[in-house]
């Protein structure tokens, strides 16, 4: 039942709709005029606080009544995310508690279940447990990271461990594992024959979770079991929490080594300098981002990069212990590797199928990496005109990227070069977003106002998920606004998955009902097919600056990562689930980054950003010519960007025991495993730096970093296959809602393939639907 395992999935299921076809060729002008005033809106309330405070205090006439009778008219608190436990930090507090009682009533039904009723039951009540502890857990990761007030943070801190822990003791239930055992697998009772499919399949999932939990453990090997899971928890957390901690404040240049030419005039106002003529440059702030970009001294660069890429001894020794008790625990599983042991239930299956990916890959790429190399090796000192592919790779190291790739933009810029980021202001892209989906998907993002409480900051703005055919089907917070203390990297936040809410929990008689149970009861609902369903509340969180007006204008990538984001809100909120253990992005890790890349990569299509790019303050499209330069410009290194991806999953598979190495081995060194797989990839090699010391998904994606690289590849097959003639087309975004989004971690994600490729040897996922995947899948963006 651990918190990232089967348990914590969830089980989608769908009642189909009737069939329906859409028009395969909308054009971009159908797109722009619809849902007009609804844009200009969304456009509005973001590019201006003004707007934003008009629309967020003044009830007016609107188009869309049915969102005004969610307004309250009382300046009461309704607690955070409307649940009214959360008024204040004591009441998160007093969520978590009166949850954990909720919980071990519930497992405490479970594990005296005699009945052939409660045996009929077992599979869906052991997922309502989940999705108990699951709440507040995942509403506390999300406090922790997001919200500003340290007696919440605080409070989630606490609840976190203590409901994480708990969850760690469940897994290893010896009675909980016996009664799912009987359920499916006892054929005199035949309990079994009478769950759905659905049931089955989490039951199975479960089965498997417990299973890779080492529920066969004699009790003291089950001990050790949960202490290691324990302190990789908390370890993992601690490494996380450290990333952006330097190995020091700052670098010491010597007088021999600089001179007045390397360092900008401001440059040198923030630089101290020694009375021997040295200098001390500051780690923090812009200046060694700037000195990386423009200083012309190589020697100085290679400082700066390689402090800024460092990090203090404790956390590689945090890391080292990190993986010696992963290697420990997996031996403890029966398994190999840690790699083996977390690859048993993902897409990849095996080690050596990654292996294998990674590999072909990095080979694949080497010859597009050179030549896009060579742009940058021109602008070398020195450079020679007919150089070796072996100069070039030896010649320009990882601290030069940075720098050459400035020079190479600057020769590439006309004198009369316009900023394209002022054609995206956050406004314009998130009311594009809008227009986008309800092409594709038929779902509109309707703004709406805030409660007193609802938010834990005045920059947070409300959006319900309005489909055309099913009403409201999901909720979104999104937090983009730059804030002291906020999280700096993007990120994607379910705080209520979707699933359906079964009769019992309705039964006035269920001690679990609506009325009593923590979490269900302050939560809204819809009805689907004339089921209950919980309505999926989710958050996306980015760090956005102003520019010099007061507006907040996207740089490309900066629209990419929005749209990737946005693709995890719509796996989220596409579907109508059974369970909780599979709803959404609770599907295998290897294929949950499918529908955020696939998004990702409409925001790289020249007719999908042309068709909502507008000036901020004229209102004049993007020029395309303007475009297409800047999208040019963007793939420059979109091999090396993808062969850098390659590195970091090698790594990630040899850290977790995918090759001979042997982790607890006294003399292992994990900064010098790090160095040498540098050497023998040679590009752009890093044999300076303890980088892995802030690479936080070797915690997270722990040997499976991989997915983003098999997801990308996943991703540009889909999108050859559905979007590339018309990333408009309805009848392409009902065939990946229907056999992608729909399934969350359902169905087998290689059956999802088969179905939305037309592939049918997919569904096998054996090394052949890998190739089959991989080939050619042209996978840099």
């Amino acid at each position: 039942m651990g918190h990232k395992s089967a348990l914590r999935k969830c089980l989608i299921h769908f009642s189909l709709s009737p069939k329906r076809t859409f028009s395969t060729s909308k054009k971009v002008n159908e797109v722009l005029n619809k849902s007009q005033i609804e844009s200009d809106l969304i456009k509005k309330i973001f590019d201006s606080n003004d707007e934003w405070k008009k629309f967020n205090n003044l009830e007016k006439e609107r188009n869309y009544d049915l969102t005004m009778k969610m307004f309250s008219k009382s300046n009461k608190s309704k607690g955070l995310f409307r649940n009214p436990y959360l008024k204040d930090a004591k009441g998160l507090k007093k969520f978590s508690d009166e949850s954990l009682e909720a919980a071990k009533a519930l497992t405490s039904n479970l594990i005296n279940v005699k009945s052939s009723y409660g045996l009929r039951s077992y599979v869906k009540d052991l997922d309502r447990l989940s999705d108990i502890l699951c709440r507040v857990i995942d509403l506390c990761e999300f406090i922790r990271v997001v919200h500003p007030k340290k007696s919440f943070v605080n409070e989630a801190e606490n609840a976190h461990q203590e409901l994480f822990e708990h969850m760690n003791i469940l897994n290893t239930s010896k009675p909980l594992f016996d009664n799912l055992d009987k359920v499916l697998h006892n054929k005199e009772i035949g309990i079994r024959k009478q769950l759905s499919n659905e049931e089955v399949a989490v039951g199975e999932l479960l089965y498997a979770d417990f299973k890779k939990s080492g529920i066969d453990m004699d009790s003291e090997t089950g001990e050790k079991f949960v202490q290691l899971s324990s302190y990789i928890a908390a370890a993992g957390q601690e490494f996380n929490n450290n990333i952006t901690i330097p190995a020091s404040s700052s670098i010491k240049i010597e007088p021999s080594e600089w001179k007045e030419s390397d360092f900008k005039t401001e440059h040198m106002k923030k630089i101290s300098k020694g009375f021997d003529g040295s200098l001390n440059i500051p780690l923090y702030g812009n200046i060694p981002f700037d000195l990386i970009r423009s200083c012309p001294n190589s020697l100085i660069r290679e400082k700066v990069w390689t402090a800024l890429h460092s990090v203090p001894d404790e956390q590689i020794q945090l890391l080292t212990n990190l993986l010696r008790c992963r290697e420990i625990l997996a031996k403890l599983m029966g398994c190999q590797s840690y790699s083996e042991y977390a690859l048993a239930d993902k897409m990849a299956r095996t080690p050596e199928n990654v292996l294998s990916l990674l590999q072909g890959l990095i080979k694949d790429l080497q010859s597009d990496v050179i030549k896009e190399l060579r742009n940058l090796y021109k602008f070398m000192p020195n450079a020679e005109q007919n150089a070796s592919d072996e100069k070039v790779v030896k010649s320009i190291k990882p601290w030069d990227r940075e720098y050459l790739l400035t020079k190479y933009m600057l020769s590439q810029k006309s004198t009369q070069s316009e900023d394209i980021t002022e054609y995206f202001s956050l406004g314009t892209v998130v009311s594009g977003l809008s227009k986008l989906f309800q092409s594709i998907y038929g779902i509109e993002l309707v703004p709406q106002r805030i409660d007193s409480g609802e938010v834990w900051s005045n920059e947070v703005r409300r959006f319900d998920a309005i489909s055309d055919n099913d009403g409201k089907v999901g909720i979104m917070y999104l937090d983009l606004l730059q804030r002291s203390g906020k999280t700096p990297h993007p990120a994607h936040f379910t705080v209520v998955c979707s699933r359906q809410i079964d009769e019992n929990e309705l039964n006035e008689s269920d001690k679990f009902n609506l009325r009593t149970y923590p979490s269900t009861k302050n939560v809204e609902t819809i009805i689907y097919d004339n089921k209950i369903y919980q309505l999926p509340v989710i958050s996306l969180v980015c760090n956005y600056n102003t520019n010099s007006a007061g507006i907040i204008c996207l740089t490309l990538d900066q629209v990419a990562t929005l749209f990737h984001e946005m693709g995890h809100a719509m796996h989220s909120m596409l579907g109508r689930t059974e369970l909780h253990n599979v709803s959404g992005t609770r599907c295998q890790t290897d294929f949950v980054e499918l529908p955020s890349i696939l998004h990702e990569t409409f925001a790289r299509d020249e007719r999908v950003l042309a068709s909502f790019g507008r000036h901020y303050k004229t209102g004049e499209p993007v020029p395309l010519e303007l475009l297409r330069k800047h999208l040019a410009a963007d793939r420059i290194l979109s091999s090396t960007e993808t062969f850098g991806q390659a590195k970091m999953a090698l790594l990630d598979q040899l850290y977790h025991g995918a090759t001979e190495i042997n982790i607890n081995d006294e003399k292992f060194d994990a900064i010098a495993l790090y160095h040498e797989l540098e050497s023998n990839l040679s590009i752009l090699a890093d044999t300076k730096s303890t980088w892995p010391g802030k690479f936080g998904h070797l915690y997270s994606y722990g040997a499976v970093y991989y997915s983003y690289l098999l997801d990308r590849a996943i991703a540009a097959k889909v999108w050859n296959a559905l979007f590339e003639k018309d990333p408009f087309s309805r009848e392409a975004g009902e065939k990946f809602k229907n056999e992608v989004l729909r399934w969350g971690g359902s169905r087998d994600p290689w059956i999802c393939l088969a179905k939305v490729l037309n592939i049918p040897e997919l569904a096998k996922g054996d090394v052949k639907a890998m190739n089959l995947i991989s080939e050619k899948s042209h996978i840099s963006r």
